[in-house]
């Protein structure tokens, strides 16, 4: 079959049969998709051969580039033996060892690695944890916890209760009747974005609120989440490890779980394995997901204290346990892959290029895309950057949604050859760990030519 016959064949059932994930479809009718039949180091290679620099390292899960050979080796493997086998009721060596490794590189404290398959169910499990834990503690003060908190303009799955906690509400607007809505505490960055505060006052505000509200109803509150340092789909806005530290500090003082939902943070990208090491403190639970494969199966987990362990044990008529789990949880491909991942990450000349790395992007943006008239600001953290867009130079101001501004951006890099996605205003970049620097130049060079070419036409 010809590539052009076999690329409108299946461009056919793609548009008769697919419902694609956060896509709006009268969109995506009116262009040709791109399909992709196999990958190598960086590129992402599509149906007729062209080839395209994964510039969002497969929406932030990819950590050392695609069809590395450590990786598809333990893959491979890992076939030959066992593909599936439940934890529940069960066990098997790949989740076994891949717990204990986990033990050995996550914040002090964390001991009991729970496996989910996606990072919106690794969510769902932390904060199913820290509800039932303090219920089942049997105490009228305890009985008292049955809150949550969190940031506003977070994100932290799609799921139900996720949603409850993250809300976006060009997400979840229509949801707004059906869930749980956690209590919130304005980041930092909304006073810096929209009030123009510096960065130390904005911190400081948002925490004086948070002491507030801690102060107010502490002891109505099970636990607290957050995505340390980086709220990433919420347009990778940051704040400082001390402000991290200090909320975190508030939270202990008022007897509030702490959950650090690393799922977008985790695995290298700001710099360290895990971005909470930065404030030095260490959560209740630690949630992680996407780089926990290094992108290659679905694999998540929240990893909780000895403490909230030990809280569901006891006799089947106390019904402690906790009756929450997925039929893929742990499966042993993903499992085995991921602790390869976590040794190829042991070796520090990875983190250590990271930082580099995050040196040589600042760079290329400072040169090529911070002058550009239609860009408001470069927010950034290690290799996580947001290219805030407006459309009135000088002055902070969104592009109209119907005016499609961010994925025509997309669509024009695509067709030099580079990925890159829109995120509401904002182009987000997301280049894997060990992109080489020739590399990390293509993807800003041609994100700038992109941006110039839409916003200045």
């Amino acid at each position: 079959m010809s590539s052009t016959r076999q690329f409108k064949e299946l461009k056919h059932l793609d548009h008769t049969h697919l419902w694609h994930p956060f896509t709006q479809h009268r969109d995506w009718f009116e262009e040709d998709p791109l399909i992709i039949e196999r990958a190598n180091e960086f590129e992402l290679i599509d149906v007729d051969g062209r080839s395209y620099l994964d510039g969002i390292s497969s929406l932030w899960c990819n950590v050392h580039g695609h069809s590395v050979p450590e990786l598809l080796e333990v893959l491979h493997d890992q076939v030959d033996s066992l593909c599936h086998a439940t934890l529940l009721g069960s066990s098997h060596r790949p989740a076994i060892e891949l717990a204990k490794a986990l033990r050995g590189v996550v914040p002090e404290g964390l001991t009991r690695v729970f496996y989910s398959d996606s990072g919106s169910a690794a969510v769902e499990a932390s904060i199913r944890m820290v509800l039932e834990w303090w219920q089942k503690k049997g105490t009228a003060a305890a009985s008292k916890k049955h809150r949550l908190l969190s940031l506003e303009n977070a994100y932290h799955g799609d799921t139900l209760g996720s949603v409850g906690l993250g809300y976006l509400e060009a997400f979840h607007h229509s949801l707004r009747s059906n869930i749980v809505p956690s209590m919130r505490i304005p980041p930092p960055h909304l006073f810096r974005f929209v009030d123009g505060l510096s960065e130390s006052a904005a911190c400081e505000k948002s925490l004086k609120i948070a002491q507030g509200v801690l102060e107010k109803d502490g002891d109505t509150i099970a636990g607290f989440i957050i995505e340390p340092l980086v709220q990433g789909a919420a347009g990778i806005w940051t704040h400082p490890a001390q402000y991290l530290r200090e909320l975190i500090q508030l939270c202990r003082k008022h007897e509030v779980l702490v959950i650090a939902d690393e799922v977008a943070t985790g695995f290298g990208k700001t710099g360290t394995l895990f971005a909470i090491e930065q404030a030095e403190v260490s959560p209740d639970i630690l949630v992680m997901g996407k780089g926990l494969s290094a992108g290659y199966l679905p694999i998540s987990a929240a990893i909780a204290t000895e403490e909230i362990f030990q809280g569901f044990l006891g006799e089947p008529e106390e019904l402690r346990t906790f009756f929450f789990g997925q039929t893929f949880s742990g499966n042993p491909l993903a499992a085995r892959v991921s602790t390869k991942n976590l040794e190829m990450l042991s070796d520090q000349k990875i983190l250590g290029q990271v930082n580099a790395s995050a040196e040589e992007l600042k760079r290329l943006l400072d040169e090529h895309i911070s002058g550009l008239l239609h860009v408001d600001e470069i927010r950034r953290c290690g290799l996580m950057v947001a290219i805030e867009l407006t459309e009135h130079p000088g002055k902070r101001c969104a592009y109209a949604a119907n005016q499609r501004v961010g994925a025509k951006i997309a669509m024009a890099a695509r067709e030099r050859g580079v990925l890159i996605r829109p995120l509401g205003n904002c182009i987000i970049l997301m280049p894997a760990l060990t992109m080489d620097s020739t590399r990390l130049e293509k993807l800003v060079t041609t994100s700038a030519e992109s941006i110039r070419d839409i916003t200045e036409s």
